[in-house]
């Protein structure tokens, strides 16, 4: 009972307590811990922060030396280099005083930083930054053909290992081929005693021109080879020679219009798409679409530029199937589709083999619109592989500009590739022109690393005087003397 009397009291007693303030049990303040303003032990997420911001450059410099390693270092290695260069004939001289491997780097990197100076004067600029000491006629006299024929095996070479990338989801399309081709032909003004190798259609202006006419595969923008005539010969009877590849789509411009090729190309199950010329007037035998009398067009077997054709306007499109005749090959008959430009109101029209299953109108001149690629690269070769200006009159240092050239852009390529895989950058989003103007930035850099020199503080120090020191000097000290030498004299 007294047990009972006191817990009820007990807790009467708390619930009616009499109101007041809180008191706080203690002092002020924290209660424990490391004084105020004194830095302790970090905790293990910041720790691991700061492990992860420190070593995040180291990385990425290493993805970054692996990207280059798989796509530029790998386009021929030493060993291939050497083999080429003595198959070749290169090594010809016992001791060799230029080696084959800083040779052919010094080609291929002096012709994106050569400008105006002279192609041997670069190339011994870049020979003192990898440590070869040579006069610069001694670098003259191997250009010849032994050093055209190494750089042309070894560009063929690099060609077919350059890595594929994806492309965009528009391009998506043109996987079921084996390769999407354009081809074109590009101006080089050549030294006036190659006139008779290379004649010249502007006789007053320039009397000999050469014409490199490229062959480029679109979708993944690189130059796969190239054929070396006179200005005067057609670009037609290049195409001509060259074989027709089974499964190969052919995108060409309105200077290779032959319908005797485009039955070639049909033949040997090929594919093509070309801008249809405004002269052109095949007969009408399918209509699909874009027509407004497409029965009577059918039946009366019409020609596209009849008057009595009416082409709707209001649709923006037309497709149809039109027969062409060709010399050696009777009729021939490809799909003809056209788009309208709403700006000027004409047509642009296409013929292609391409089925409309599988390509719309619109897809088309998406499509004819990536043969721009191959005047990029035409653009790169000459500008910042510096191919329009090609000053010798010997044929065999000829091609190695022209070879060194395309190497240099294959090796361009390449690291655009590298960069892309490195920094997860879709490949179109670098512009190869761009790349082409930073060449001479990284030119000596990537030297050193292909060479596997150490790029230290100091290391890259000594490469910058010693570059200045030798690949800089006076090469002709007796006719300086003799022009400036009386003003020291007393």
């Amino acid at each position: 009972m007294q047990r009972t009397t006191r817990h009820a009291a007990a807790s009467t007693a708390k619930t009616h307590r009499r109101p007041g303030p809180r008191t706080r049990v203690g002092r002020r303040g924290r209660t424990g811990g490391r004084p105020r303003g004194v830095r302790g032990k970090p905790s293990w997420v910041r720790r691991y922060l700061e492990h992860r911001r420190a070593t995040r450059p180291a990385r990425r410099e290493r993805g970054s030396l692996k990207a280059l390693q798989r796509h530029a270092m790998a386009l021929f290695s030493v060993g291939e280099v050497e083999a080429e260069a003595r198959r070749t004939g290169f090594y010809r001289r016992v001791p060799r005083a230029i080696r084959a491997v800083p040779f052919v780097l010094c080609c291929a990197l002096a012709a994106v930083v050569e400008g105006k100076r002279g192609f041997a004067g670069v190339w011994r600029l870049l020979a003192a930054a990898a440590g070869v000491t040579v006069a610069r006629s001694a670098v003259t006299q191997r250009f010849g053909p032994a050093s055209a024929q190494l750089l042309e095996g070894l560009f063929a070479l690099a060609v077919t290992r350059l890595r594929r990338l994806p492309h965009p989801e528009m391009l998506s399309k043109l996987d079921a081929f084996r390769a999407v081709l354009a081809d074109d032909g590009t101006v080089v003004a050549l030294s006036p005693l190659l006139r008779k190798l290379f004649p010249a259609t502007r006789i007053n202006r320039v009397p000999a021109a050469g014409k490199v006419h490229v062959r480029a595969d679109l979708v993944h923008r690189r130059v796969l080879g190239v054929v070396v005539t006179g200005e005067r010969y057609s670009e037609l009877k290049v195409v001509r020679s060259l074989p027709v590849q089974a499964g190969t789509l052919y995108i060409r411009d309105l200077g290779y219009n032959d319908y005797d090729e485009f039955a070639s190309i049909v033949q040997h199950d090929g594919d093509l798409l070309q801008r249809l010329k405004d002269t052109a007037n095949p007969r009408i035998v399918r209509v699909r679409h874009g027509v407004s009398n497409a029965a009577e067009v059918v039946r009366a077997r019409m020609q596209l530029n009849d008057p009595a054709v009416f082409l709707a306007s209001h649709r923006g499109t037309f497709d149809l199937d039109a027969e062409f005749q060709t010399k050696e090959h009777g009729r021939l008959t490809l799909r003809v589709v056209g788009r309208l430009n709403c700006e000027t109101g004409k047509w642009h029209c296409y013929l292609t083999s391409l089925s409309a299953d599988d390509f719309s109108v619109a897809e088309l001149a998406t499509l004819y619109a990536l043969r721009w690629v191959i005047e990029l690269l035409n653009k790169l070769l000459k500008s910042s592989c510096h191919l329009d200006h090609v000053d010798t009159s010997d044929p065999a240092a000829l091609r190695t500009h022209l070879y060194a050239s395309l190497l240099a852009a294959t090796i361009l390529s390449a690291v655009t590739a590298a960069t892309a895989g490195a920094y997860s950058l879709p490949a179109h989003a670098i512009s190869p022109l761009v790349v082409g103007i930073s060449a001479p930035l990284v030119a000596v850099l990537l030297l050193l690393l292909w060479l596997e020199r150490p790029v230290t503080p100091e290391a890259l120090a000594d490469t910058i005087l010693r570059l200045v020191a030798v690949g800089c000097v006076d090469q002709n000290p007796n006719r300086t003397e003799a022009k400036w030498g009386v003003l020291a004299r007393r």
